[in-house]
């Protein structure tokens, strides 16, 4: 069992990509909820709770729901299992959802991503406004934008000046096509009218390992693979795209403190949230909503993520609503001006 202190240690050394890797395996191992000899709390039944996540195993939404997943069982008794349903930028793990049961024991756990995706694939067989009941916001994790130190430039606004003279000459990889990552880069050329070329990875992971290597000059990825090697001199860091610096790395501005007047206004965020199949009773949803503020609540449990670099972040299901909805037409006009197709 990892605890507080053990996790302060960690998060203070300069952690190597593969560290953080395999601290991510020891509390998914940890994480794995395992049904408890108690009887089900009241309320719940015999059924096992299902958090279904439109993503692999080892991400960060895989992490959030394992994390959750244990807790529920360690303080209720009710068994829960997490059903990783990947591909397609999530959609097929949001075709499933929509399909479950609405039962009060069947929910989703999605990301901001899933605003992507929506817009990319305009044949879905769901609509993640209409097809779902919002639940809760609970997390996020930072976006930060870093170069590799050969580029030999410091902060963002002399990779935009650079772009500038030379259109299309710098590249970036991202975590693939429509992630969140993809596209807050994709808006901030939008807003700040540069080129700068795109290299999609099937993952945050690979895209980060060839950064490291020089073959990309920049780099969009979750902050837990790009802070050990900021740290260790590997990446310059730039900025972090959410409106706020993060609690992670507060010397790290934002994309908005850039000093560019176009991006001064720029945020987007990587936030996670619950979802429930449309017509799950009320009395689940709440209950689930109330169980999960008070894990997310936990320090010992905030401590936890921070390792993996993610923030709690409260917010009701009118809250969610609203964001998935702005992110809907921030994404809309994004993917339209930079013609994007999904893969």
């Amino acid at each position: 069992m990892l605890t507080a202190n053990k996790l302060s240690e960690l998060s203070s050394k300069k952690i190597s990509l593969i560290s953080v890797i395999s601290t991510v395996a020891v509390i998914l191992s940890t994480a794995s909820p395992i049904a408890s000899s108690q009887s089900a709390n009241e309320g719940y039944g015999a059924k096992p709770l299902r958090i279904l996540v439109p993503f692999p195993t080892g991400g960060t939404a895989d992490v959030l729901a394992r994390i959750i997943g244990q807790q529920i069982t360690e303080t209720t008794g009710q068994p829960v299992i997490v059903d990783n349903r990947a591909g397609a930028g999530g959609t097929i793990g949001m075709d499933v959802a929509k399909r479950s049961p609405a039962d009060g024991y069947n929910f989703v756990l999605i990301s901001n991503s899933q605003a992507g995706s929506q817009v990319l694939y305009p044949k879905l067989n769901h609509d993640i406004t209409k097809d779902f009941t919002p639940i809760n916001l609970i997390a996020s994790s930072p976006m930060m934008i870093a170069a590799h130190p050969a580029l030999g430039l410091k902060t963002l606004s002399e990779v935009i000046t650079r772009a500038e003279n030379n259109p299309g000459k710098l590249s970036y990889a991202s975590c693939g096509v429509g992630t969140a990552h993809h596209l807050a880069m994709e808006k901030l050329k939008f807003d700040a009218r540069i080129n700068i070329a795109h290299v999609s990875y099937r993952g945050c992971s690979p895209a980060v390992a060839d950064a490291l290597a020089g073959h990309i000059n920049l780099v969009i990825a979750s902050s837990p693979l790009i802070l050990p090697q900021v740290a260790s001199g590997k990446f310059v860091a730039l900025a972090v795209t959410n409106d706020k610096r993060s609690t992670l790395a507060r010397e790290i501005p934002t994309v908005g403190e850039s000093g560019v007047p176009a991006l001064k206004l720029f945020s987007m965020d990587n936030w996670y949230g619950f979802m429930a199949p449309i017509g799950t009773p009320t009395e689940a949803v709440k209950r689930l909503d109330n169980e999960v503020r008070k894990i997310m609540n936990n320090p010992t449990i905030i401590q936890r993520l921070a390792l993996v670099g993610i923030e709690p972040k409260s917010g009701n299901a009118d809250q969610m609503m609203l964001l998935l909805k702005s992110d809907l037409a921030q994404f809309k006009s994004v993917v339209d001006y930079a013609k994007i197709t999904a893969e």
